[in-house]
């Protein structure tokens, strides 16, 4: 089932907000980050992001180049390798993700339900794919906006449904997102006789989705496009996530993930 927890954001503490921020902008430059860039960047006091660098560098979350430039540091590739484990998924289905990218040409992922959210446990890219901008590797949220997400609500428990509908806002992620309870429900029971869910730019402006659930709804497998590549090639990507999610069966894990 998918779990209860608060949507609205508690207390934050500034400090720990900027040198996440600060993590996540030197991850994006693998040719090193300056003090300077960083409090440009985030319009930080110079001194402040000084401090904040020299906080991180000591606890070994960044290391420090002789040219000054600032890395991810050891401690990273801790975390990275527990994030890994948390998020694995059984190989067979990680190869029909591989299949899936290089049948279609473009980007295919694989999500479970976890945590009362859509998850992307995989990513691989095709030979001509376009990512998706901020889907990454444990990325969540927004399920009823998604491909992923939709295809698992459609295909979850009893109760499900409602239990998502009242610990979650139907939030605009674009125009074309579906914000009604009544419009989501009507696309769910679309989907539901379907068979896969499309999202044609209500998640992210110019890319279009199309995904399917794997055996009981626990997960899916889905592709991304441009959206006008996703427009003509429509069939052809429908048709071959649903080949390919019809070749995986894996156990019930929304409950035991939820």
């Amino acid at each position: 089932m998918l779990s209860n927890h608060e949507t609205f954001p508690g207390t934050r503490i500034r400090s720990v907000s900027r040198a996440t921020a600060i993590l996540e902008l030197i991850a994006g430059d693998p040719s090193g980050t300056r003090a300077t860039d960083v409090a440009a960047a985030l319009e930080l006091p110079l001194p402040t992001a000084y401090h904040l660098l020299n906080t991180l560098t000591t606890e070994g979350f960044l290391t420090k180049r002789e040219d000054r430039r600032y890395q991810l540091g050891p401690k990273i590739g801790l975390l990275a390798e527990a994030f890994s484990a948390q998020v694995s998924a059984p190989e067979h289905l990680l190869e029909c993700v591989r299949k899936l990218a290089e049948r279609s040409g473009e980007t295919a992922y694989l999500s479970a339900w976890r945590g009362g959210e859509a998850v992307v446990l995989s990513v691989v890219e095709g030979s001509r794919a376009v990512r998706v901008s901020g889907i990454h590797l444990g990325f969540g949220g927004h399920a009823h906006a998604r491909a992923s997400g939709k295809a698992m609500l459609a295909f979850a428990p009893p109760g499900a449904i409602e239990e998502y509908l009242r610990t979650r806002r139907l939030d605009a992620c674009t125009k074309r997102t579906i914000t009604s309870e009544k419009k989501l429900r009507e696309e769910l029971e679309k989907i539901r006789r379907q068979g896969h869910a499309i999202d044609e730019e209500e998640f992210v402006e110019g890319v279009g989705c199309v995904g399917a659930p794997v055996a009981d709804g626990g997960m899916a497998i889905t592709v991304s496009a441009p959206v006008e590549q996703f427009r003509r090639r429509r069939r052809e990507l429908v048709a071959v996530v649903m080949a390919i999610a019809a070749e995986a069966t894996i156990p019930s894990v929304m409950s035991a993930t939820g």
